[in-house]
């Protein structure tokens, strides 16, 4: 307990104008809106715009694990292995493989400080050459493009563009009409045509999340074999499936999630197919940042197992974002606990019970946005991950008829890049009209301004509920287009 209390008191007394400070430095919107709910926010103010999930924890997860872990066993706090040791990699391609429905190889997985850091780890290693009788595309080079469907989540651009020097092409969803925000294969060709017409040079890396955010939809296993046969068979393009939301399942969706290593066209060309997932969004660990990276191409595999040969001598990648000691521990104590007297895996029992959890909360919310006739993009039955995608297009211009409901930058940030009018209403509700933070659109490269990312597992269902009630009071006050 006086562990507990001495740490809350230095969260606590981080002053106001040290915290302004540091979230002036803080360029992406989603982490900007942790850090100033954690130490700036008033405590009536209620964030949905960070993809988080406490329906786990709260439900199974402290008690049935952590309650019974005691505080890090001395062996933890010696080095380990930066990729994760023989027995985590197992125990985790054991999981994944219940979760995609296809066997995943323990050789074939490396954890990583996040997956964005397995993401930036995968762009480093792409840029690595084939050797011996291996077969492969060229290496990538600085420059090369990335096509993301759009909306994406914006930590593609800084693991992509940052460090590894690659660029984020959008390949621009629709946003009105019956197809509206549905991908096709025809507008993925389409950008990759308009892209090497444009640059000279082909895209080398295709990008998709599934289930995606911030839509929340599963793929259809026909459109997904039909993308990566053209990528594979027509391409020089590897794909990548971020697949961090895969048990994110509403237990009644008529499109069941698919993963990649599932497709037949994987089977065909595995080795340019790769995959993302972490514990950060199905477990609700995301303070952790732990993440995985499943690849079977050989220079992928050097570049995280490190090698001694003298024409390519190199430390294993995730040494830089590792995946450490007390990661090793957390998670060892996720994956090794049983349940109920059972040799049953707390992750099988976890995630047999999260589709409950999930559906619950997105029903209870579901009924709260229609009652308050606040619109969102979804079809009856599809998956909803942990979004609700929000189209609040309606009240792009308008103003509030009192001066003071009106607002200036709630934040002491800029967010660049935005439609002013859709800055003006992410202000608007994170300010005293209703202090609901959602996530714009545009942070998210979407086509259109109007539209905001829910989390609804970001806090219980009655929160969540109250906030769409203030959301829906504070939008009833705007008046006519200023």
């Amino acid at each position: 307990m006086a562990t507990e209390s001495t740490s809350s008191s230095q969260h606590q007394a981080v002053r106001p104008e040290e915290a302004v400070e540091l979230l002036t430095h803080l360029p992406d919107l989603e982490q900007a809106l942790a850090f100033y709910h954690q130490h700036l926010a008033p405590p009536t103010a209620i964030d949905l715009s960070v993809a988080e999930n406490v329906l786990v924890y709260q439900d199974s997860m402290q008690k049935l694990v952590f309650d019974y872990t005691r505080l890090l066993p001395e062996q933890y706090i010696n080095y380990f292995s930066p990729y994760g040791t023989p027995a985590l990699r197992r125990q985790v391609a054991e999981l994944l493989t219940r979760a995609f429905g296809a066997t995943v190889a323990a050789d074939d997985v490396f954890g990583t400080a996040g997956v964005a850091s397995a993401l930036e780890c995968l762009a480093f290693a792409l840029k690595d050459k084939p050797r011996g009788s291996e077969s492969g595309p060229p290496p990538l080079v600085d420059g090369d493009a990335v096509l993301l469907p759009a909306p994406f989540w914006q930590g593609f651009n800084w693991s992509f563009e940052q460090r590894p020097k690659l660029t984020c092409v959008p390949v621009n969803l629709p946003t009105s009409g019956p197809k509206r925000f549905q991908l096709t294969l025809d507008l993925i060709k389409d950008q990759y045509e308009a892209t090497r017409k444009q640059t000279g040079k082909a895209p080398r890396l295709l990008v998709l999340t599934n289930p995606h955010n911030p839509l929340g939809v599963n793929y259809p296993k026909e459109l997904l074999e039909q993308i990566y046969a053209w990528a594979l068979d027509h391409t020089d393009m590897h794909i990548v499936s971020d697949e961090i939301y895969c048990h994110s399942q509403l237990p009644k969706t008529t499109v069941p999630f698919t993963s990649a290593v599932a497709l037949s066209a994987y089977a065909k060309s595995p080795e340019r197919v790769h995959v993302v997932w972490g514990f950060a969004k199905d477990f609700g660990l995301s303070g952790l940042r732990t993440g995985f990276l499943v690849s079977k191409y050989g220079p992928v595999q050097r570049a995280m197992l490190g090698t001694h040969d003298v024409a390519e001598k190199r430390h294993p990648m995730s040494w830089f974002t590792p995946f450490d000691s007390l990661k090793h521990f957390v998670i060892g104590a996720v994956l090794t606990t049983t349940v109920n007297g059972s040799s049953e895996l707390y992750t099988t029992y976890a995630m047999k019970r999260y589709p409950g959890l999930l559906d619950a909360s997105f029903t209870k919310v579901k009924a709260r946005l229609d009652a308050n006739k606040i619109p969102y993009v979804h079809e009856p039955q599809s998956n909803a991950a942990q979004f609700f995608w929000l189209d609040l297009t309606s009240w792009l211009g308008k103003r509030p008829p009192k001066s003071g409901d009106d607002v200036s930058d709630v934040l002491p940030l800029k967010a660049h890049d935005l439609d002013p009018d859709e800055l003006f209403l992410f202000n608007y509700l994170a300010g005293p009209a209703a202090e609901v933070t959602l996530l714009p659109g545009g942070v998210m490269s979407c086509p259109a301004p109007g539209f905001f990312r829910l989390c609804y597992t970001a806090r219980q269902p009655d929160e969540v509920c109250t906030a769409v009630d203030r959301v829906a009071k504070a939008l009833g006050r705007l008046g006519n287009k200023g």
